[in-house]
């Protein structure tokens, strides 16, 4: 039975339908057949077709908290529907599609041009539609919500067991480095990518749903969504700095607390991780092994409590 969300797009103004129209509309529609979206923009409802459970999640960016003050309208739509997009992959999941709800002060064809070329590098990077959301004249922020349906397992934060091995998808820290560089250059270039446009790892997450027992994304810091993983699962973790990759530009501490490194931290049961390590070795893909879940509810590096800072701060 189709699932209905609401899209609930409002204008007030015929420069708003307008806007709507040539700048919001029509991007990644030729992916709704293959991902079941039987009706997206256009009605007062989104329609999805679903035989598995829906994974769904909303995520606000604001500018000067999550994306720096005059950044290009693409690199800021780009960015935040990757944050948003990174839950699924925490999740094991395929996306489907996603809504979109902007609210700005601006109203010209240059900043809705480039804001367009963003959802539009989006939605072919992941082959996924917009399917509706919302536009208001405010204060500049962008909320996404995506849906996504189970590949296989559902990977939830609550699962870890003791013994488990801490598991890592790469380095820590390049996000950090690349806002940076963005900042003291003003330039999309390779290292300022890694914050530009990051990357939310929808195959990885999927591929290793069949073997990790949690798994969360790194939005606001290692350490701190590290933490959420403890206290859902009820264990603790104890990791060696060793095995941490990061940013060689960074130190350690800096890369443990940053946030926008949109790597996945996951756990696997020890009879599952040779077997993994195989698999994805064979397909080419970086998998870290940086410490072990314990019956302690610390987290514990080189055996001492870490200085924790409050990571990435939303308010």
């Amino acid at each position: 039975m189709p699932a209905v969300y609401s899209k609930d797009i409002q204008a007030k103004t015929i420069s708003e339908f307008k806007i709507i129209e040539k700048y919001l509309s029509e991007i990644g529609t030729s992916y709704n057949v293959k991902n079941k979206v039987l009706r997206g923009v256009g009605d007062d409802a989104a329609v999805i077709s679903l035989s598995k459970n829906l994974i769904v999640s909303t995520d606000t960016s604001v500018e000067g908290v999550h994306f720096l003050k005059g950044i290009k309208p693409e690199y800021a739509a780009y960015r935040a529907c990757v944050t948003a997009l990174s839950d699924l992959a925490a999740m094991g999941s395929k996306p489907l599609a996603f809504q979109l709800s902007l609210s700005t002060k601006e109203s010209n064809s240059k900043f809705f041009s480039s804001f367009k070329k963003g959802l539009q590098d989006f939605s072919n990077d992941y082959k996924i539609g917009l399917i509706g959301g919302d536009l208001v004249k405010g204060q500049y922020q962008i909320s996404v919500t995506v849906f996504g349906k189970q590949h296989s397992n559902i990977l939830l934060r609550k699962n870890a067991c003791v013994g488990d091995v801490v598991c890592l998808s790469g380095p820590l820290g390049n996000g950090l480095f690349g806002m940076q560089d963005f900042k003291k250059f003003n330039k999309k270039n390779k290292t300022s990518s890694a914050y530009l446009k990051p990357k939310a790892l929808i195959d990885y997450g999927k591929f290793i749903a069949g073997f990790a027992s949690s798994a969360i994304d790194i939005s606001d810091g290692f350490l701190q969504d590290l933490g959420h993983l403890s206290k859902a699962s009820n264990v603790g973790f104890e990791l060696s700095s060793s095995l941490i990759p990061h940013n060689s530009n960074l130190s350690l501490n800096q890369c443990l607390n940053c946030g926008d490194d949109y790597q996945l931290i996951f756990t696997v049961p020890k009879k599952h991780i040779q077997p993994l390590m195989k698999k994805m070795k064979r397909k080419k893909l970086a998998i870290y092994q940086v410490g072990n879940s314990i019956k302690r509810k610390n987290i514990l590096l080189d055996g001492k409590i870490p200085a924790l800072s409050r990571g990435y701060n939303h308010f």
